[in-house]
């Protein structure tokens, strides 16, 4: 009888540590993606402060700034100068690509809407000619205090190109 009992336990105590091999790992991977996206959700990515903004294209037009001294200078007739402004560029076919440096191009204003709340938001679209490489800034903040941003590179690395007004500017 206690041969039996013994046995018994053996085997019960061998399923239970093979269930817990088997189950082990599932719930490691269940638990290192929820605190993943636990984390993502209470550190939301960087954005520079104020709202989205839709601007007038008279507000647009002028010269724009980033930390580093690049500068984008965008004309009333659609043109536009750069030199060493920061961005994150694209060729035709999407791929990443540089910019020319310095650069000219056309520019282009129009509105659309912020995706998570659906306020109004201007874009500004800049093709350099004759290379046909592109990118384009969101409009963000105050219409006293505006910025064109965006994010360089994969958003989740939280690297931002951000571009200030620069008074009295006329470009």
């Amino acid at each position: 009888m206690r041969r039996e009992k013994s046995r018994k336990g053996v085997l019960i105590g061998l399923a239970a540590g093979v269930g817990c091999l088997l189950v082990a790992p599932v719930l490691l991977v269940v638990g290192a993606v929820t605190l993943m996206l636990l984390g993502r959700a209470l550190s939301p990515l960087p954005i520079p402060d104020g709202e989205a903004l839709a601007l007038r294209d008279e507000q647009v037009v002028g010269t724009w700034r980033d930390d580093s001294g690049g500068r984008l200078v965008l004309r009333e007739d659609g043109t536009f100068t750069s030199d060493g402004v920061c961005g994150d560029f694209k060729g035709d076919d999407l791929a990443p690509s540089r910019a020319p440096d310095p650069g000219t191009g056309i520019w282009e204003h129009r509105e659309s809407e912020e995706f998570e709340t659906d306020r109004p938001m201007s874009e500004v679209r800049l093709t350099f000619t004759p290379s046909e490489v592109w990118t384009e800034y969101e409009a963000r903040g105050t219409p006293e205090k505006a910025v064109l941003w965006m994010f360089i590179g994969d958003p989740d690395n939280g690297d931002l190109c951000v571009l200030d007004k620069v008074d009295g500017a006329a470009g």
